[in-house]
């Protein structure tokens, strides 16, 4: 597998490793880190990490010139590593790992996977380049005529990217966390110091610019005091510099407190300390937004959470239809608010929604039927290649 964000903390890619690898599957991880004091290969549960440190990758850049400067250097960067790597199935996850995988894939005459969990191409940053957009999507709809597989995270994602990429069977892969049983607990509040009486409303995933965490800190302002908001996991660019000066302009320090992004394998206990889950991403900052079902939608289900969520397409019908949350027409900070406080002062209503959570997981919504499709996938591609390589010994 190949990506340029660091794998560890990924739980989507490290759902399907670690899938794979209960599946008898050997598997490596090439991925981009911004911390070059971990060293370069590591074994994780199994899984091997071949680290490429890169800082600069990390940081924005204003000017295309040096961005694409900086894509090509890492890209080749990420060809020579992947070189090293030899395999019978090759997984890009994310276009931008596409091309140093293809080309490792093809030289090798191996499979190829093209895992596409968002729509990168609808993004904002990428539609300012409408002539840069137009020509990598024209290079990745003529390389994944080469693939054997494509992935991606939400149904309505599917046929946006089948009609972009010219794809055919795209899988349809929802990442939901493996099942365990998870207790309610006070491990942020500990964390924190808060005390045990005080409401903990969490987001966690990435803390970046396309999440609208902003509107969390103006609404932090109407909520009482004994509701702190918790903002869970790693910062990308200048979002937590930014987020932090504005939480000391409003003056909501009591009440907004970030903490890292925790390891996989503890993620759900520390989901379980939360209240309620916030999915308040702004559908109308991109199509990918939208149309999205992320990962910590499943981490909360898992954890018996309920959840505050905005209109987003593929989440609002799993909402109603379990039961499981409020869905939010009106993204203000003062709506926000009054949601969160009607949602924490009708505890009987949040004891049914955390109950019909954990219902639903075992009602169909489980990684351990999920990741057979993926496993099948790979099989299926193991098989395929396998043949190839039998028919041409024997022409030799």
């Amino acid at each position: 597998m190949h990506m340029t964000d660091p794998g560890r903390s990924n739980y989507r890619v490290m759902n399907d490793a670690i899938a794979l690898v209960a599946a008898g599957y050997h598997v490596t991880i090439v991925d981009v880190v911004n911390d070059c004091k971990q060293p370069v290969v590591e074994e994780v549960g199994g899984i091997q990490f071949r680290h490429i440190c890169a800082p600069g990758w990390f940081i924005a850049t204003r000017f295309k010139f040096w961005f694409l400067l900086k894509a090509c250097v890492l890209m080749i960067r990420c060809t020579v590593q992947l070189l090293h790597v030899q395999a019978d199935i090759y997984h890009a996850h994310v276009e931008h790992s596409f091309i140093p995988t293809y080309l490792v894939s093809r030289l090798y005459r191996k499979g190829l996977i093209l895992d596409t969990p968002e729509l990168t191409m609808f993004g904002p940053n990428i539609l300012r380049w409408p002539r840069l957009r137009c020509l990598a999507i024209q290079c990745i709809r003529w390389l994944a005529r080469s693939c054997d597989g494509y992935i991606t995270g939400s149904p309505l994602y599917g046929p946006i990217l089948a009609d972009l990429y010219h794809l055919n069977n795209v899988l349809i892969l929802r990442h939901i966390p493996p099942y365990r049983a998870v207790t309610k607990n006070t491990r942020l509040h500990q964390y924190l110091g808060l005390e045990p009486t005080i409401k903990i409303v969490l987001y966690q995933g990435y803390i970046q610019a396309d999440r609208g965490l902003e509107l969390l800190i103006h609404a932090a302002s109407h909520l009482a005091p004994d509701v702190v908001i918790v903002l869970m996991g790693n910062s990308y660019g200048d979002t937590m510099v930014e987020l932090t000066t504005l939480i000391h302009d409003k003056q909501v320090t009591d009440r907004v407190k970030f903490v890292p992004a925790k390891p996989y394998a503890e993620l759900l206990d520390w989901t379980s300390a939360a209240d309620l889950g916030l999915i308040l991403l702004p559908p109308d900052y991109s199509l990918s937004i939208r149309y999205c079902l992320p990962n910590k939608f499943f981490e909360y289900l898992m954890a018996g959470v309920p959840m505050l969520t905005a209109h987003l397409d593929a989440i609002v019908p799993l909402i109603q239809h379990y039961h499981i949350g409020h869905v939010l027409n009106e993204l203000t900070p003062l709506r926000v608010a009054q949601a969160i406080t009607m949602l924490l002062s009708n505890q009987e209503a949040l004891h049914a929604m955390h109950h019909n959570a954990l219902r639903a997981v075992t009602d169909g919504l489980s990684w351990e039927v999920e990741s057979q499709r993926l496993v099948k996938l790979y099989h299926a591609i193991s098989v395929r290649h396998a043949g190839t390589s039998i028919q041409g010994l024997q022409k030799e």
